[in-house]
């Protein structure tokens, strides 16, 4: 049995909370993608930079709130940690 200390159970549970995040973020902004793809074949719709942008910035969205969860984690743990 190995026992494994404190703030090294705190990282790594700080890793696995952020990768997480950013799993279901990206789950998110993948699905609001596939509803701009859709939207493309319904309505006419451009592909423009504006579009591009908005993309992107639905996964900097998600990048800065996986951080932010890894952040918190290590600042702030869970009660009874």
């Amino acid at each position: 049995m190995t026992i494994v200390p404190s703030n090294a159970s705190a990282s790594i549970d700080a890793r696995s909370r952020a990768l997480r995040t950013l799993a279901q973020g990206l789950l998110l902004d993948v699905a609001a993608a596939v509803v701009a793809v859709v939207s493309v074949w319904l309505v006419d719709v451009q592909w423009t930079r504006v579009w591009w942008t908005a993309l992107g910035l639905l996964v900097a969205k998600t990048a800065l709130q996986a951080a932010v969860a890894y952040a918190a984690r290590r600042l702030v743990p869970p009660p009874g940690a």
